[in-house]
């Protein structure tokens, strides 16, 4: 949970500590020095061998007794949460957290560029080990490249940039960052950060693959990087800090994200020069999966150290692999065609056989898992002992810890300000955070969700929809919106990407309204229940009213699977047909995507006057009045059809045709919204009535 702006300034009040007792100040002095030293070697200079690359991936997946009993334990102790409110939960944890006063103390002392959680974490490591080889940069004249996966939304790049301008600003820095990309509607929401604050102004430095989506679990995508990132002869740190959303099988977190693991370690070994680094986030090593990569890393670097930093939340199970000294692509080489095997689709056997792997390594990770699972429970059962707790001492102790801890932060670390250097300024980030900020909405308890899943579909229909309810529309149902562009940008940017047939994400539509939409999709198809909306008839009776030889008018439907080519081509088909004074109208089109919010945008200069109208019965009709011949627009998408066409060919399609950054700044953009908000809460209202009527007869 990352800490809203205002909570931080609400917060920055100064703090002194009450005198304390010699006894209390050696016991509160001990857990500061134990929080930040979460830490376990698990590889210094060891001669851990890795056996031939045929031997890789022949044996059945293993299992280490003693891990599955901590694993157990652990899943044993986190099970106690599960009747919790999330939000309550996250607030009493937050408040409780020994850290919660550095990002704080950071905002009002430092003021760095983009501050989060994850900024604070990657500083405590590079601080505390050298991530940076600098002996290895300054044999390369001081030139080093950095990157970063699933880096969204930059915290790592601008924490890694103050470290460097503050302690080494002589270095000559360059860094390339991928993740899934924001911009793509085919990425789910629940596998994305879609906070592009930070992105969108450093769009240079960011890859997202062959296909746009930023999936780096593809082949092409990672060679791709690979690609961008030559030469690799300065490429002396990885960063990989990605994870998938596991809040509804908190049980079974270490195999869900490992397949991921395995990639972003993959991408790491064909990328590294002799002598760097690699930093990595896990979570627990119960698994067979997990305990090889460690060996594999555990072979491949010098050095291999377990930490969890302490502005990390206590209670999780995240953890960072701090990776140092790499041997260098001669010694993996032999290895990587293996691996590349197993990329995309993952191995359902080990890769290594447990006979492989020494008994001193494998005690070795039994003792790591121990010591940090210990840890981990505790603080779940402190915290759940505490809640919902007002004791006077026990609040003056947890105030008196967060003062000592942010003040070590700073002083060890020795953070000091950024004068200059900065990637993007704090002003231009801060204009932009309410566009685009990713607000993650769980509500209730694990086991209230659970349960939630059981209800019959209808139950769930009507849950979701007066959870929409809830939802603020900014437009009333009878208006009537002007669409005006003044002037396009004067060339097409056309980007293409992977084929979706489905909108999982979009920049013109809440987060949490979308998720519902598609919640609604989902258990429309679990009942195989089409619906179409509009619907046929209603199409029908509004063709037979508007009976005029010079409107055109395009029908589509918002519950049709997305076809972007079809698209193109109904629009650039209808306006080579159109003579001039004609009316287009628009029924059931989408703004969801910036393909079509695009289109809208190109086709608007052709005409006199568009008009949007909310209409209960169809949605949005769009109404795009008294046509005027342009040759240039028209060539513009016969250009468009032709990409398209092509691109089909391949397994691509078009995403955008004009600069993503025009349509947000348009003052059209937050009526957008507004408008999509009311058609999804129209949509629902409609598929609710059709199901009654269905249910009664």
């Amino acid at each position: 949970m990352e800490i809203d702006e205002h909570v931080l300034e609400k917060e920055q009040k100064p703090f002194t500590t009450k005198n304390l007792s010699n006894h209390e100040e050696q016991l509160e002095n001990n857990y500061v020095e134990e929080l930040f030293n979460k830490r376990f070697l698990i590889a210094h200079c060891e001669c851990y061998l890795l056996p031939e690359s045929k031997a890789l991936f022949n044996d059945c997946l293993w299992e280490i007794d003693k891990l599955q009993i901590l694993k157990h334990e652990l899943n044993e102790i986190k099970s106690n949460l599960n009747n919790y409110d999330l939000h309550e939960w996250q607030t009493h944890t937050y408040q409780r957290s020994s850290a919660k006063d550095v990002m704080i103390r950071l905002k009002r002392d430092i003021k760095p560029e983009f501050l989060t959680q994850a900024w604070c974490k990657f500083y405590e490591i590079v601080s505390s080990f050298p991530l940076v080889p600098m002996n290895h940069i300054n044999y390369n004249n001081k030139r080093f490249k950095s990157v970063h996966l699933c880096e969204a939304p930059g915290a790592f790049v601008t924490s890694l940039n103050h470290w460097l301008q503050t302690n080494v600003p002589s270095i000559e820095w360059d860094w390339i960052a991928t993740t899934l990309n924001p911009y793509y509607e085919g990425n789910s929401l629940s596998t994305m950060i879609d906070d592009d604050r930070f992105i969108k102004h450093t769009l240079n430095h960011w890859c997202f693959g062959e296909d746009n989506t930023g999936n780096l679990m593809d082949l092409k995508n990672l060679d791709m990087l690979v690609k961008l990132s030559e030469p690799h002869s300065d490429v002396f740190l990885v960063t990989a800090d990605g994870s998938i959303d596991c809040v509804d099988v908190p049980e079974d977190q270490e195999n869900v994200v490992a397949h991921l693991h395995f990639c972003e370690t993959v991408t790491a070994l064909h990328l590294l020069n002799t002598g760097g680094s690699f930093l990595l986030k896990m979570f627990t090593i119960f698994e067979c999966h997990s305990v090889c990569l460690i060996y594999l890393l555990s072979c491949c670097f010098g050095d291999v150290n377990i930490v969890k930093p302490a502005t990390s939340k206590e209670g999780n199970s995240e953890i960072y692999v701090v990776c140092t000294d790499f041997k260098g692509q001669i010694f993996v080489s032999p290895y990587l065609e293996k691996l590349r095997e197993h990329y995309e689709c993952g191995s359902k056997r080990a890769m290594f056989s447990k006979d492989d792997l020494p008994n001193t390594f494998i005690e070795r990770i039994i003792e790591c898992s121990e010591f940090f699972k210990s840890q981990q429970c505790l603080i779940i059962m402190n915290n759940i002992t505490t809640f919902k707790s007002d004791h006077a001492k026990l609040l003056m102790n947890i105030k008196q810890i967060q003062h000592i801890v942010a003040n070590k932060f700073i002083k060890d670390y020795n953070v000091k300000k950024l004068i200059s250097g900065k990637i993007v300024e704090k002003t231009i980030l801060k204009a932009n955070n309410s566009i685009n900020v990713c607000n993650r909405s769980l509500q209730g308890s694990y086991n209230k969700r659970r349960e939630r899943q059981h209800l019959t579909p209808w139950e769930q229909l009507n849950s979701i929809f007066n959870d929409f309810k809830k939802i603020q529309i900014h437009i009333s149902p009878s208006e009537i919106v002007d669409f005006k562009v003044s002037k396009l940008p004067e060339n097409l940017k056309i980007i293409l990407g992977k084929i979706f047939h489905k909108v999982y994400s979009s920049k013109f539509c809440d987060r949490n309204v979308l998720k519902i939409q598609n919640s609604v999709d989902d258990i429309l198809s679990n009942m195989e229940y089409k619906i179409q909306f509009p619907s046929i008839k209603t199409l029908n009776k509004f063709k037979n009213e508007t009976r005029k030889t010079n409107y055109e008018i395009l029908s589509f439907h918002y519950t049709d699977i997305y076809d972007s080519h079809e698209v193109i081509t109904k629009i650039c088909d209808a306006l080579q047909n159109l003579t001039n004074e004609d009316t287009l109208i628009l029924i059931g089109y989408s703004l969801l995507t910036h393909l079509n919010v695009g289109l809208l945008y190109l086709i608007s200069c052709a005409f006199n006057s568009v008009e949007l109208k909310l209409c209960k019965s169809m949605g949005l009709k769009i109404s795009l009045n008294h046509y005027n011949y342009d040759l240039k627009i028209l060539k513009q998408l016969l250009e468009i059809k032709t990409v398209s066409s092509n691109a089909q060919e391949r397994g691509y399609a078009i995403l955008e045709i004009i600069d993503a950054s025009f349509l947000y700044e348009s003052d059209l953009f937050f009526t957008i919204m507004d408008i999509n908000h009311w058609i999804i809460r129209l949509f629902i209202h409609h598929l609710l009535y059709k199901l009654r009527k269905k249910i009664q007869h």
